[in-house]
C-alpha cells in the first residue's frame, strides 16, 4: 500500500421496502413452521418489495437520499460503481448509467460489476484500487440494489436456504484523503466447485424460454424462477467447504490489512441462518456480543453488510476506532470481506 494513501467512508444508506413479511406470514406461503423460520432459520420478518422496488430504482433511491444528507453536488462524483445483481429492470442493460442519468451526475462514469451477494467487499476493493492508480478519481459512490427474493421458488423446500432473501438498495460514498472509517484490506475467495449449483436455467442463450414452455403456466412459472441442479451435492459440498470460505476471506482480508483477527471489534456478515452465523464467529475466536444479527431484515443481498454496520451504530456496539469486518458470501460460490476502521483515522 502506498504511504498515506487513504480512502475512507464519507457515509452510507440503505433502502429497504415499507411492507413486511412475518415469520407466521411466511409459514404459510412456504408450509414450514413459524417457529422453525424463527430459531433455525433466524427470519423474524423480512421485506416485501412494491411495483417501484427494482434493483437500480432500489439503489437510486439509497444514493439519493445519500447525496441529500451529505449535500453532495452529483457532478462532484467521479465514478459511479454498481455492485448490485444483475437481474434487475432489463437484460442487456448497464445499470449504473441508469443511476448516473437519475442522479445527474455528468461528470462521472458508471459501469457494472457482479459478484452476487459478496459484490459489497469486492467493490470497495476495486473503487480503492482504482482511486490508488488513477488521480483522478476523487469522489465514487459505489450503490447497488438486489431484487433475487423475486426469484426464489417458494414451492421447492429445496430451496427454503434463500427463503429469507428480501429486497433492499444500498449506497456508499467514499473519498481518497477522507481520514475517517478508514477502507483497509480485502480478502477474497471463489470456490468453483458450486459455481452450476444456483442458477437462472431458463431464458439464457443456452436455454431459451421456448414456445412449448410459454404455453404451459407452470412451466413458465419455474422458468421465471432461481433453479439448483443438485441440491443434495451442493448441501453435502456447503457443508464441508462454507465455513472455511468465510473465515478464509476474513483472513485473508485481515492479512491484507496488517491485522490479527483479535483486533476485530465487530463482524458484519449477510444474513445466514443462526447457527452458521455464530460458527464463523466461533471459529475466528469474536465474541458474539460483536455483530449485529439480521433477524428482522432478512438477507437483504449486497446491503447486509452496511444494515449491520448501521444496527451496531446505533447499539453503540461500534465505536471510534473499531476494527469492523464486512463479510459476505453469495451464490457461485463467492466470498468476501473488507475491513474498516470506523471513526477517525490516526
Amino acid at each position: 500500500m502506498t504511504k498515506n494513501f487513504h480512502v475512507g467512508i464519507v457515509d452510507f444508506e440503505t433502502y429497504l421496502p415499507e411492507k413486511t413479511i412475518t415469520a407466521e406470514e411466511l409459514s404459510e406461503l412456504v408450509d414450514i413452521p413459524a417457529e422453525i423460520l424463527r430459531e433455525k432459520m433466524g427470519i423474524n420478518r423480512k421485506h416485501v418489495g412494491g411495483p417501484e422496488d427494482h434493483s437500480a430504482m432500489m439503489a437510486t433511491k439509497a444514493s439519493k437520499k445519500l447525496l441529500e444528507r451529505n449535500n453532495i453536488d452529483p457532478n462532484d462524483i467521479d465514478m459511479i460503481l454498481y455492485a448490485g445483481e444483475t437481474y434487475c429492470e432489463y437484460v442487456c442493460w448497464t445499470a449504473a448509467i441508469k443511476i448516473q442519468n437519475e442522479l445527474g451526475a455528468d461528470n462521472a462514469y458508471a459501469w457494472d460489476l457482479g459478484f452476487r451477494c459478496a459484490g459489497t467487499p469486492l467493490a470497495l476493493k476495486v473503487a480503492k484500487d482504482m482511486m490508488k492508480s488513477d488521480d483522478s478519481l476523487n469522489t465514487v459512490l459505489i450503490t447497488g440494489g438486489n431484487t433475487n427474493a423475486y426469484l426464489i421458488d417458494y414451492k421447492d423446500k429445496n430451496q427454503s436456504f434463500m427463503f429469507d432473501m428480501s429486497p433492499a438498495g444500498l449506497a456508499i460514498l467514499i473519498k481518497r484523503d477522507h481520514m475517517e472509517n478508514e477502507v483497509l484490506g480485502t480478502g477474497i475467495i471463489t470456490d468453483h466447485v458450486f459455481c452450476d449449483d444456483v442458477i437462472g436455467k431458463w431464458g439464457g442463450t443456452l436455454y431459451p424460454i421456448t414456445d412449448e414452455i410459454a404455453k404451459d403456466p407452470e412451466k413458465l412459472r419455474k422458468a421465471r424462477l432461481i433453479h439448483l441442479t443438485d441440491p443434495k451435492g451442493m448441501k453435502k459440498r456447503l457443508a464441508e467447504k462454507s465455513l472455511p470460505d468465510f473465515t478464509g476471506a476474513v483472513r485473508k482480508a485481515l492479512n491484507k490489512s496488517n491485522l490479527k483477527k483479535e483486533d476485530i471489534d465487530f463482524i458484519a456478515i449477510n444474513h445466514i441462518n443462526p447457527k452458521a452465523h455464530y460458527a464463523i464467529m466461533g471459529d475466528l475466536g469474536i465474541d458474539k456480543e460483536k455483530t449485529v444479527y439480521l433477524a428482522d431484515d432478512g438477507h437483504c443481498g449486497h446491503a447486509d453488510q452496511f444494515l449491520a454496520l448501521g444496527h451496531g451504530l446505533s447499539k453503540g456496539i461500534v465505536k471510534e476506532g473499531d476494527i469492523c469486518a464486512l463479510l459476505g458470501a453469495g451464490t457461485g460460490y463467492a466470498f468476501g470481506c473488507t475491513m474498516i476502521r470506523w471513526g477517525k483515522t490516526r
